[in-house]
């Protein structure tokens, strides 16, 4: 940061001169591991191969798309590790088969086998044995990047100090589950083995099988400098799997530490399942990294995850999955991600020095904490979008729900500490998920949130976690929290900290607000924070946040791609498949350039503001912005927005117009429409008031968070019970259990809930409802509507949840049945729900009556944060 009074970036300046200072001819050295480049390397051409029979063609590669910054750091600069081995070839061989004759599971060690530079497909590598720190057993390219392996792949590594280096693997297969797996020769581990500037981009596209890239096993191996780009099938990329072995007697208490280490590796491309735009909440095994297991979470690894880059990951909702302790996760720069980083289970972890930029990604989160003991300090978020949930945003402590093996373990006894939440949703949630035991025993010190996107501490009806020492913290946003009953909290200094934003887009203190840190805070057993985001070290007037005001040079911080992966070789592009189409000016950042205007007016009202100062607000049914995009033909495409309001998204292919509506009057939300561009190379698209808006009857408690407060509940001697039930279709605690009860006997048609409601006489209305069947058996619900004094049906319907696999989705695998009436000459009516059926469970919950009608004359809707991506399915 720089010093008051200085206009220039100070720790950037110095971080230019450090870069060219390893340029060529500036004095820089090589970042091999030995002074000696390639020596040794026998330079024969590969004898041609049989050509194969042609497989189908894969889509063809878009254009790259390029870092738009460029390297932030020189090569060989990141951390004391980072550099790769020379490659001295003992034995160069041309073909896959002299290959796989070449090596085995007793190699000598200091035996480098090479593959000349080349194509070359379908490979099965199965090699290892006891080599040295000194003599290695190596299987590499003959150089770094040349050699180019497609089809089926299989490589297992066994033995102690196994190399496999230089090699790229493109649009194939993984011949077995894994592409690469530490184990092998009778499924024997490898130890301090290593996995370096390997590629693997575009394997296992389109299949419908779950296989993971790199399978860790063993102690003490490393994957660095390498690239991954395009896995979009099940299985996480890059596990350390921690096998426990129970069958032999294996406890976590004996199994081995891992102590992997994961560093300056490229992680991109990794899409939502089967061509969607956006990842659903139920999506699971799509993280870029897990470290461990549920069954073994509480067994140590001691692994490191630290200089990676990770961009695109939007599989699910975990980014990295840590579920072991005493992990560290360090240094890493995440963008334009769906979720967050997450300490799913296992205790101890730091998560420290960490970018996450959510790029306007409409699902992008930041850290989300599980488990006991952890350091969270000195990381920086911004963009946090995940707006509609529990579970994500800046910083989330997850509530506990007793669950010791697969649940959520207690948050308590963690130190959060000088990290900086800037323009982000949900910024500090206090009590995620919302469940049966709120966090506790937390140090929160000399935080900064600035700019915060509606409440700044969320979930907070409860108030802060108990037992903690909070101080030091400069919050500001657009409301202290979410609760009237936390309006202030000593240690939380409600002041807007005035950062502004540098040449790489982050947020930094520019002297004009004292940010000075609060010392001498309790702080446990744990140790305080002696640097800052970009590695200088903090000094005694340390301000909070995670950026520092220092001279001292930068020595990590906000990485880009050209910063990590291979040393001696730049990998090729993904064909990528989640693609995003310019919108100019898509965030109003620059007021309405760009846009057709039809009497929209830019608002700056914080009241009315999403992100960044500036929205959109229409206020006449005649008003709207609209802006040209170009398409590809016949070309699935999904337009998002954040609206509030009644708001209508609407795309112009000239021969086909899509548009979707949505009502949200108290806050915003995101609204997202799907199309297909058909034979359109462009199209228009535009924000207007919706011209006929869904206005819902008023249904008490609606959701179920209150249990069964404002609903007739009845069960007689009938075939079942009615119960609260914490499953949501919605986020939110809450919904309607009807149970089997085998010691019951009677009518079907109990037990039931039911409430009456006023209505709109000859108004056509649309009831709808989540359902959720339990245990897999035949039960179903009937519901629907009665006149008043019940006597009448108006309108039934058996919801059969086994039918609705096409139907929206909610949360926890609900999903929406709903039936249209016409209310006739009725002002009143009564909407009831029905157990159906014998051996199981089902839920029910979000019961809405909505009807059609024009917008309130006053109508004022908010549009901001446009995005338009292109993606292989129809949502």
């Amino acid at each position: 940061m720089r010093d008051e009074g200085i206009t220039v970036h100070i720790k950037y300046l110095l971080g230019v001169l450090v870069l060219l200072s390893f340029l060529p001819g500036c004095g820089g050295n090589s970042n091999s591991d030995a002074k000696t480049n390639f020596n040794g390397i026998v330079s024969t051409e590969p004898a041609p191969e049989p050509d194969p029979e042609p497989d189908s063609e894969p889509d063809p590669e878009p254009d790259p798309e390029p870092d738009p910054e460029g390297p932030n750091f020189a090569r060989g600069s990141l951390g004391d590790n980072d550099t790769v081995p020379a490659i001295h070839c003992t034995e160069t061989v041309a073909s896959i088969g002299a290959l796989e004759d070449a090596v085995s599971y007793d190699m000598a060690p200091g035996t480098t086998v090479c593959l000349a530079a080349g194509e070359y497909r379908n490979l099965e590598l199965q090699f290892g044995g006891v080599g040295s720190p000194e003599a290695p057993i190596t299987v590499a390219a003959e150089r770094s990047g040349t050699v180019t392996v497609t089809g089926e792949v299989s490589v297992n590594m066994s033995g102690e100090y196994v190399v496999l280096q230089g090699l790229i693997f493109k649009d194939g297969y993984a011949a077995n589950s894994d592409v690469i797996q530490t184990r092998g020769n009778g499924n024997i581990p490898c130890n301090y083995c290593r996995i370096t500037e390997i590629s693997i981009i575009d394997f296992d596209v389109d299949s419908t099988e779950s296989s993971k890239w790199i399978n860790i096993y063993g102690s003490n191996n490393r994957v660095d400098h390498s690239w991954f780009a395009g896995k979009n099938n099940r299985g996480a990329l890059l596990v350390v799997d921690r096998w426990l072995d129970s069958e032999n007697g294996m406890t976590v208490d004996t199994m081995e530490q891992d102590r992997a280490t994961i560093d300056h590796n490229y992680f991109g491309d990794r899409p939502p399942a089967n061509g969607k735009a956006y990842a659903d909440s139920s999506d699971n095994e799509y993280e870029a990294i897990r470290l461990g297991t549920s069954d073994s979470h509480t067994g140590d690894s001691f692994s490191v995850i630290e200089y990676n880059y990770f961009e695109r990951i939007q599989g699910e909702a975990e980014i990295i999955s840590n579920k072991s302790g005493n992990n560290t996760i360090r240094n890493n720069t995440v963008r334009d991600s769906h979720g967050s980083i997450t300490t799913r289970h296992g205790s101890s972890a730091t998560i420290s020095g960490n970018f996450i930029l959510g790029d306007d990604h409409p699902f992008a989160g930041g850290l989300r904490i599980v488990d006991d003991g952890h350091t969270i300090i000195n990381n920086y978020i911004q963009g946090a979008r995940y707006l509609d949930t529990l579970h994500h945003g800046g910083i989330v402590l997850l509530g506990a729900d007793g669950n010791d093996t697969n649940g959520y373990q207690q948050v308590e006894n963690v130190y959060i500490a000088h990290n900086t939440i800037v323009d982000s949703v949900n910024s500090l949630n206090v009590d995620g998920g919302g469940k049966s035991t709120n966090p506790r025993n937390i140090y929160l010190h000399n935080n900064i949130i600035a700019s915060g996107i509606g409440p700044v501490i969320v979930q907070a009806e409860d108030g802060m976690p108990v037992n903690s020492v909070i101080g030091g913290n400069i919050f500001y946003g657009g409301t202290f929290s979410d609760s009237e009953l936390l309006s202030s909290v000593e240690g939380i200094r409600f002041e807007d900290a005035s950062l502004v934003e540098d040449s790489k887009g982050i947020y930094r203190p520019d002297g004009s607000v004292d940010l000075s840190a609060v010392d001498g805070l309790e702080r446990g057993d744990f140790d305080g924070v002696v640097n800052d985001m970009d590695g200088q070290v903090r000094l005694g007037n340390t301000l909070a946040g995670a950026d520092d005001i220092s001279t001292d040079p930068v020595t990590s911080g906000l990485l880009s791609a050209e910063d990590v992966g291979p040393i001696n070789y730049r990998p090729p592009m993904s064909r990528g498949f989640v693609k995003k189409v310019a919108i100019v000016n898509h965030d109003f950042d620059s007021g309405l350039d760009g846009w057709i205007n039809n009497g929209a007016i830019l608002t700056t009202d914080v009241g009315e503001v999403f992100s960044r100062g500036r929205s959109v607000r229409l206020d006449s049914p005649a008003a709207s912005v609209s802006q040209s995009v170009s398409l590809n033909q016949n070309t699935n495409y999904t337009l998002s927005a954040f609206v509030k309001g009644h708001a209508t998204l609407l795309v112009d292919l000239g021969t086909e117009i899509y548009r979707s509506d949505l009502s949200s009057t108290d806050k915003y939300k995101l609204s997202t429409l799907s199309f297909n561009s058909g034979t359109a190379n462009s199209a228009q698209i535009f924000a207007l008031i919706d011209d006929y808006i869904a206005e819902e009857a008023e249904i008490i408690n609606a959701d179920f968070t209150d249990g069964q407060y404002g609903w007739d509940v009845y069960e007689g001697v009938g075939i079942g019970q009615v119960q609260d039930s914490s499953n949501s279709a919605s986020g939110a605690d809450g919904s309607i259990k009807f149970k089997y009860n085998a010691e019951d006997s009677g009518s079907p048609s109990e037990p039931r809930i039911s409430q009456t409601v006023n209505v709109v006489a000859y108004t056509d209305y649309t009831l709808s409802m989540y359902i959720l069947e339990k245990n897999g058996s035949d039960a179903k619900v009937k519901f629907g509507v009665l006149s008043s004094d019940g006597s009448t049906v108006v309108a039934e319907k058996l919801s059969d949840y086994s039918t609705l696999s096409g139907a929206p989705k909610g949360d926890d695998s609900f999903r929406q049945d709903l039936i249209t009436f016409n209310s006739g000459n009725n002002t009143s009516l009564t909407i009831f729900a029905e157990y159906q059926g014998s051996g199981s469970e089902v839920r029910v919950d979000d019961f809405r009556l909505t009807y059609l009608g024009q917008p309130p004359a006053d109508t004022v809707t908010l549009f901001d944060s446009f995005r338009l991506v292109s993606h292989k399915g129809s949502e």
